[in-house]
């Protein structure tokens, strides 16, 4: 999410405080406009907060770029009408245009799936353990279970990722201590080619501590969570072991999604390893499904109508500052959806650089008020109002 000001009326805070004066005055605006300072304009705005006498503000607006937002997010503050937006239409603008207008090979994941099939075979086939993988698969591609030396670099994390989900775990002896990764000793000879610190005990082979959190950023690193093939559970079993592995992980899914769909995750699935997994086949399944809509010749107005509330757009919009109270009161409350309150305070810290005497009082309203206008529905950071 980026906020940006475009533009904004000149002095604003002079020209609220002129035309509040104005009212009471028997000069003009223009005159009022050349004889006050800055100080005598910050000190009557203040005067005008205090009594409440919001109208002047009207003169004054700013209008704010604001790009990386999601559709959700469009809906609610087009709800704040007195204001102008103008928007990143999905009817003129295809997010995926590449993707359609080519016939994407997918070649790459293709080989780096093979890649990591054979990976997995060799890994069983050395240790005796069954995994369940479909028999098609490997028939169809033609897997031997080869070994590394057989295996160019750029799908080496893809492979060596088969091997683990063949036959490496997480390790939980309380003889191992911390974050540990522990593989059969018969996969001694495939792993010592490795660049990973590999040690060996009587039962197992290791790697440790900070070389095992280095060999899952080597596997997972540039994973396509739609495409590639990997074991969800032992995913989601090394985010649950280490919450640094985790927040690392989150970070590469949701630029994952970023980057492949055009979309955003709400904070509560953003924060669920599980969650994201789950939301990046929802985004798969539609995104699949516009191309196809697209390539079999529908309109894209038509065709956008399965695109998710999670796609990104971009708007430009115009509030003056009597309607950004409104908005700042609404939307920086704790109770609003949390991207909506994140874009109410980036917009808040920009304005009040411009015009810090404006913006004093602007934001949430308990803030100001020391207690909370919602009543029971209240955040509980202050109490009711009584």
């Amino acid at each position: 999410m980026k906020v940006t000001i475009l533009a904004h009326t000149p002095e604003p805070e002079k020209t609220v405080a002129a035309a509040a004066r104005l009212c009471y005055s028997k000069i003009s605006a223009t005159q009022i406009m050349e004889n006050f300072s800055q100080e005598k304009a910050t000190s009557f705005i203040k005067k005008l907060m205090d009594m409440g006498h919001m109208s002047p503000m009207e003169h004054v607006s700013f209008t704010f770029a604001i790009d990386g937002v999601s559709r959700t997010l469009l809906a609610q503050i087009t709800r704040h009408r007195i204001a102008s937006y103008s928007v990143q239409s999905l009817r003129y603008n295809n997010p995926f245009d590449e993707e359609i207008s080519l016939e994407v090979s997918d070649d790459d994941s293709t080989s780096e799936n093979v890649s990591y099939l054979e990976g997995l075979l060799l890994a069983t086939k050395l240790s005796g353990q069954k995994v369940n993988v479909n028999p098609s698969l490997i028939e169809k591609n033609h897997i031997k279970g080869q070994t590394p030396e057989n295996i160019i670099d750029l799908h080496k994390p893809s492979y060596i990722r088969g091997i683990f989900d063949g036959a490496g775990m997480l390790s939980e002896s309380p003889d191992n201590p911390g974050f540990s990764i522990a593989f059969p000793l018969e996969l001694e000879s495939i792993l010592r080619d490795t660049h990973f610190n590999i040690i060996s005990s009587d039962t197992k082979l290791l790697i440790k501590n900070e070389s095992a959190l280095n060999f899952v950023r080597y596997i997972y690193g540039n994973l396509d969570f739609a495409v590639s093939l990997y074991s969800e559970d032992k995913l989601l079993g090394f985010c649950n072991k280490n919450a640094q592995l985790n927040e690392e992980i989150l970070s590469i899914m949701q630029n994952f999604i970023d980057q492949k769909y055009y979309a955003m995750a709400p904070e509560s699935i953003s924060k669920s390893t599980k969650a994201l997994l789950t939301y990046i086949k929802g985004l798969d399944a539609c995104k699949k499904h516009y191309i196809d809509l697209i390539r079999a010749g529908i309109d894209q107005e038509d065709a956008r109508y399965i695109l998710p509330l999670g796609t990104q757009t971009r708007l430009v919009m115009t509030m003056n500052v009597r309607s950004l109270y409104n908005f700042f009161n609404l939307r920086c409350c704790e109770r609003a959806q949390t991207e909506i309150r994140q874009l109410a305070n980036l917009m808040l810290a920009e304005v009040k650089k411009i015009a810090p005497s404006l913006f004093e009082k602007a934001g949430a309203p308990c803030e100001k008020l020391g207690y909370c206008p919602e009543g029971d529905f209240g955040c509980g950071k202050y109490p009711p109002s009584k």
